[in-house]
């Protein structure tokens, strides 16, 4: 009988030991996963998304090198935050999706600032102005300023953008019947548009402002000032929120060194990054 209960006492310890072990691992790996998910540049990397057909500010030039203000950015980020960048490209309407599964740490592909993406991700204070403006081809009569007076025409937008959303929305709310296009990325709505496949183009105002500077005979801009107001700025998780403050430090010496004024120069020909107007008009 005593020769039982040792080996009884034996069990229940070896059993104790078990659950012991057994519980350490758990809280190390739960702590390990929650210090990935807080702070993603712990390995010394800035993962980023952008979809490289949105001249000019990321795209592929004619050697195949990916370019654009966004991606001047990106560099100029990773310096001040002290870290490596690997940018990975994703087509824009699978982009969202990509982040949400982790397959990187940041959008920054002209992301528009909405009160709808602030709910889901978080998002960095703005980095350029932007908002929605109307583009014609200079050979077309008709130069429509609105969207009630594009009724009948054919307009091109790129696919899930805030263009797309707002002319579906304006559409609606105004019923107002016009064929509308949507194409992959820009470069094709703009080709488009300069064969007169379609007679308008609704795109954000820096992306209008450089085609029209690369081309003024072919398009002209023909709202007055832009149709809603909804700038730029970086998307993560909305987990990352020190991510987030870490690139919001990043975004303000750049600004207050001139690093953003410099490469907004390059890209539009003038300053988008100062005197951002933060008071969102965005039509979801």
């Amino acid at each position: 009988m005593k020769k039982f209960y040792s080996i009884l006492c034996i069990l229940m310890l070896l059993l104790l030991a078990v659950t012991g072990c057994g519980s350490n691992t758990s809280e190390s790996s739960d702590t390990s996963s929650s210090d990935s998910a807080t702070d993603p540049l712990e390995d010394g990397v800035l993962n980023v998304a952008v979809d490289d057909t949105y001249l000019p500010m990321e795209f592929r030039d004619d050697e195949n090198n990916l370019v654009g203000f966004d991606i001047d950015l990106i560099d100029a980020l990773g310096k001040q935050l002290g870290v490596k960048t690997d940018i990975q490209t994703v087509a824009w309407d699978g982009i969202f999706t990509g982040l949400e599964a982790n397959q990187y740490d940041v959008i920054i592909s002209s992301t528009s600032i909405t009160p709808e993406r602030s709910e889901s991700y978080s998002q960095s204070d703005p980095y350029i102005s932007n908002g929605i403006v109307i583009v014609s081809n200079n050979g077309t009569a008709e130069k429509g300023s609105t969207i009630e007076e594009l009724a009948g025409k054919k307009v091109g937008v790129q696919l899930e953008t805030s263009a797309d959303i707002a002319v579906q929305k304006l559409m609606e709310e105004n019923n107002v019947d016009l064929e509308l296009k949507q194409y992959d990325g820009m470069l094709d709505a703009f080709s488009a548009l300069e064969g007169q496949q379609i007679d308008y183009v609704v795109t954000d105002v820096g992306v209008a402002q450089y085609y029209v500077q690369q081309n003024p005979e072919t398009f002209t801009i023909t709202t007055e000032k832009p149709i809603t107001n909804e700038p730029i700025g970086v998307t993560a998780s909305k987990e990352n929120t020190e991510l987030i403050s870490k690139i919001n430090d990043a975004l303000k010496a750049l600004h207050d060194d001139g690093t953003l004024k410099q490469i907004s120069e390059k890209w539009f020909g003038t300053d988008m990054t100062s005197d951002i107007d933060t008071n969102l008009n965005v039509i979801e």
